[in-house]
């Protein structure tokens, strides 16, 4: 922000304004005009100086000592009343000096128009001031308001819940979500309704999830419940933070990824926004479908063990990962994918998890 700079005398015209123009019929010639193709003679206006300041400086420059009253006659057609406030006007602005009560002098003409530069300048600093109001005046013309285009999201619960089922709500073609802890909003079933609503509008769900999120309880049936109302869920490895994304109008982050529990901020259509969005589909293209165990009954032995580990080998999450994930040791995880292939009959890695893939989801 630019500061304020105050100097004294506040408008560069100061209390000449009232100063009454001369009679031109009291003035002895008129100005002779400038003949044409020369310059005309440089002044003191283009630094915010009237006429009439202009003139009283100049003649305090050739007449140096004058009281108000014996500079009155110097001066065509002002009233010796108006000469004394005039003088003050400049003296506020720097450009002359009073010396005994009643003797006025000009300051020198190199320092006068420093003073004078740094006056516009001040002004200039002013008029850039009014730029953010324009910009916001045609945001709202374009139908985008500042407050929309970014806005900051206190880290309290509520307020972000509020902020949350907003994009929900916005949302006409398409949320993208990413999920990962930690959770700070927590009201599954307003967050429910929100999702039931806009999946009746016709809006597609597609989440992306981390795989700490396999082991957590009730995960199993919350893909079941997510493929039957017709969202789709990925799994990766690798997602740098939580969001929510509404279409191409509105998002919500976390300010700063390290700290995803703070304040987020809630992005209108902007660059930013399409940036998410470009990043959403990237991942998405690397992830792997959360692969959903087969209904009770259905399954045949060893299946549902089996789920999160194919699951996170499908994900492309390393060995540490998937280990940290199951919370077994990397000996023991190598111990169990080997057991895999060999009931698989698989003849590698990678057919083992594809073979795998297949039993628990036609995606592959």
């Amino acid at each position: 922000m630019i500061d304020k700079v105050s100097l004294m005398g506040g408008s560069p015209c100061g209390n000449l304004a009232e100063v009454t123009l001369p009679d031109p019929s009291d003035v002895a010639a008129p100005a002779a005009r400038p003949v044409r193709g020369t310059a005309a003679a440089p002044t003191l206006q283009t630094l915010g100086l009237s006429v009439e300041a202009e003139a009283l400086y100049r003649t305090l420059l050739r007449l140096p000592g004058l009281s108000g009253l014996t500079l009155a006659p110097h001066l065509a057609g002002w009233p010796p009343a108006e000469v004394e406030p005039a003088l003050v006007s400049l003296q506020q602005r720097g450009l002359v000096r009073c010396e005994g009560g009643q003797a006025w002098f000009a300051t020198a003409p190199e320092v006068a128009i420093e003073l004078l530069l740094m006056e516009r300048q001040v002004e200039l600093n002013q008029a850039r001031q009014v730029l953010p109001d324009l910009q916001r005046e045609l945001m709202r013309g374009e139908g985008l308001a500042a407050s929309d285009a970014v806005r900051l999201v206190a880290a309290e619960a509520e307020v972000q819940l509020s902020e949350y089922l907003q994009v929900h709500h916005a949302a006409r073609r398409e949320v993208a979500i990413v999920m990962c802890p930690p959770f700070v909003v927590s009201a599954p079933d307003a967050m429910e309704a929100a999702r039931e609503q806009a999946r009746r509008r016709g809006v597609r769900y597609r989440t992306l999830v981390g795989p700490e999120l396999l082991q957590w309880p009730g995960w199993h049936e919350a893909v079941r419940q997510s493929r039957a109302a017709g969202d789709e869920v990925r799994v990766h490895a690798g997602l740098p933070f939580k969001m929510v994304l509404a279409d191409r109008i509105c998002g919500l982050i976390p300010l700063r990824s390290e700290a995803p529990e703070g304040p987020a901020l809630r992005l209108g259509p902007t660059a930013a926004l399409d940036a998410l969005w470009a990043l959403f589909e990237s991942l998405w293209v690397q992830a792997a479908p959360a692969l959903e165990p087969p209904a009770e009954g259905q399954q045949e032995a060893g299946d549902k063990s089996l789920h999160a580990l194919v699951t996170l080998l499908a994900s492309g999450a390393n060995d540490k990962t998937i280990a940290g994930v199951l919370e077994i040791s990397e000996r023991t995880l190598l111990r169990r994918i080997h057991a895999l292939s060999d009931q698989l009959q698989a003849r590698s890695r990678f057919q083992c998890g594809w073979l795998a893939a297949g039993r628990f989801s036609r995606d592959f």
